[in-house]
């Protein structure tokens, strides 16, 4: 990460001349790393000691501060050279100075303590009940994750004290955590795996992807827009003209400008306003079907963004699509990556280029790009985060009448139900999602987002069952006398029994949505043998399927099989398979017989 040797930064006679990084020394204000991380943005590597403000207005590097700014630079210094075990990323550090160093400086500073070593355990105390008597900005009640944020760096003074100059001599939270001191004082505790940001209700993930379909066609009016304002050339003359007091103006005679209205458009700022329009578009359907965190998502570039493999996975080849992005979740650096997703994304991505086209200067920019010629650097955070607010406030989308407050993070979340799930209820997106395995996440994808799909598949088996547990509705299958006793075992227990029977089930079996019903795959009661194409429903222990509305079905298939086996009687394969499917629709259709004798 830093190319400067210890020996060589301790070798500086001067202090105040010793080489920091490339483009700074010791004494400056700003401490630049960008060019040791070429790949991070220059304000994620950049440690500016004049952000460090006091309460009085003014900052560690305003004059008379001196001996303040000499203790976060110092502390900065080691953590830098002479960095924890941990390591931690430089534009994690950046952050510290915003964060417990300016808490514990400005406590320096209000009580004239010039020393890190002058702190006290009196002192320390006092630091501590400043943080807890301080009330939450919104009103709201202090969670361990509140005071988490308040202290946060303290335990990196603390570790990095005895290699300062002058460090601190007493613990500043009791020799406890940063973490476990937020618990105790506490007044709510929220667990690390709980989440505090409300769930995307189906209903608004529904809507916005309609919306979201809809919006991402503009793209062809903005292409568009953007070549003829490429062949466009603008005329402006003006003549010079003198006023009553002798003093000059110029009147325009020749007026030529863009025609935006030949294309619905009034102005300039129009075409920026739908171009973000195109851009919360593309952003939602990329984010609902690749569980892309917000910085993977605008780290895609414009070129060599998607790829198809095909892949061999327990003896069969399965062509799998793949975004191609970048993530700095666990690396210093963007490390390049690849998130399993559908095929038709890649027109998505097409139809966002399209639409931009004018703000790229080269098949190297970012996908999300800022407007032309602004910088280098894709949309930021912030930026998407608000063009996706001013989305659903345009478009509407709302839950119990409310404006859906949209956070991107809840986009991951919902990927993982929509493909555990199988989708919103959208035929078209049923379809495609046909060409998605979990499984092949696993292997080949994000390995995080893996293990979220597991989590909602137990979420999701637990609801299964406590549906086809607490309801009567007639059932058929290979398993269907097995869950009919559990019915009646269920009916019988109390409340806590049932809660603790169907928490153990997924444990056991988790329950999948087939073609036909639900498969509790158990393998050493499995027909297929795990192939889902051999599926026997009707005699397999894992199926159950409901009853209702299924004859019209199995009847259909069971017409289009015979009109299959006219058109391939040459082709014995598929003949001996589609009669096996009709021998599998008839038993089917047996049982069904039966279930209705018995439920009338």
């Amino acid at each position: 990460m830093i190319n400067i040797s210890n020996q060589e930064r301790n070798a500086a006679p001067d202090i105040k001349n010793k080489q920091i990084s490339k483009h700074s020394k010791y004494s400056d204000n700003k401490w630049d790393f960008s060019y040791e991380n070429p790949k991070l943005k220059k304000c994620d590597v950049t440690f500016n000691f004049e952000k460090l403000v006091f309460n009085d207005g003014t900052n560690v590097c305003s004059q008379h501060n001196e001996q303040y700014l000499a203790v976060a630079k110092d502390f900065i210094e080691q953590l830098i050279f002479n960095p924890l075990p941990s390591n931690p990323k430089t534009s994690t550090l950046t952050k510290l100075l915003t964060h417990g160093l300016k808490r514990i400086l400005s406590y320096m500073y209000d009580n004239k303590i010039l020393k890190l070593s002058d702190i006290t355990e009196f002192d320390a105390s006092c630091i501590q009940s400043e943080i807890l008597n301080e009330t939450h900005k919104n009103g709201l009640e202090i969670t361990n994750r509140t005071l988490l944020s308040r202290v946060r760096g303290f335990g990196h003074l603390q570790k990095q004290s005895h290699k300062m100059r002058d460090g601190l001599t007493v613990h500043l939270l009791e020799g406890m955590s940063e973490s476990e001191w937020a618990r105790i004082n506490a007044n709510k505790v929220i667990g690390r795996q709980e989440r505090t940001t409300s769930e995307m209700p189906d209903s608004v993930a529904k809507k916005l992807y309609h919306a979201a379909i809809r919006d991402i066609e503009t793209y062809k009016i903005l292409h568009e827009v953007n070549l003829a304002r490429e062949k466009f050339i603008s005329i402006r003359k003006y003549k010079k003209k003198y006023r009553d007091d002798g003093t000059v103006y110029y009147e325009p005679t020749v007026k030529k400008t863009f025609p935006y209205s030949d294309f619905g458009f009034t102005n300039h700022h129009e075409i920026n306003f739908f171009q973000n329009r195109l851009m919360s578009a593309g952003y939602i359907l990329i984010a609902l079907f690749t569980g892309m965190r917000i910085h993977e998502i605008l780290r895609i570039r414009n070129e060599h963004n998607f790829k198809s493999e095909t892949l061999n996975y327990n003896g069969y080849e399965q062509v799998i699509s793949f975004v191609i992005s970048q993530t700095t979740k666990l690396e210093a650096e963007p490390t390049k990556y690849k998130w399993q997703t559908l095929p038709f994304i890649k027109q998505i991505m097409d139809k966002l280029k399209l639409g931009l086209s004018n703000r790229y200067t080269s098949n190297k920019d970012y996908l999300f790009v800022q407007k032309a010629n602004r910088s280098p650097y894709p949309v930021s955070n912030m930026s998407m985060n608000t063009m996706l607010r001013q989305y659903l406030n345009h478009n509407n989308i709302t839950y119990n009448n409310e404006v859906w407050y949209i956070a991107s993070h809840q986009f991951r979340k919902k990927f993982a139900r929509i493909m555990t799930r199988q989708g919103l209820g959208i035929k078209a997106i049923q379809d495609q999602l046909k060409h998605y395995d979990p499984e092949m996440t696993k292997i080949y994808g994000d390995p995080n987002i893996y293990i979220e799909l597991q989590q909602e598949k137990f979420i999701l088996s637990e609801e299964l069952y406590a549906e086809l547990y607490s309801n009567q509705i007639p059932i058929i299958g290979g398993g269907a006398d097995e869950v009919k006793q559990l019915r009646k075992e269920f009916k019988g227990m109390t409340k806590a029994e049932r809660e603790i029977f169907l928490q153990s089930l997924p444990k056991k079996a988790l329950i999948e949505q087939t073609d036909d019903g639900l498969c509790m795959y158990r393998p050493q009661k499995a027909l297929c043998g795990g192939d889902k194409t051999a599926c026997r429903p009707a005699d397999c222990n894992n199926s159950v399927i409901s009853a209702d509305g299924m004859r019209r079905t199995l009847l259909w298939r069971k017409r289009e099989n015979e009109r299959l086996l006219t058109f391939f009687k040459s082709s014995l394969p598929k003949t001996s398979y589609l009669n096996s499917r009709n021998i599998e629709i008839n038993k089917l259709i047996e049982q069904l017989d039966k279930a209705e004798v018995t439920n009338v």
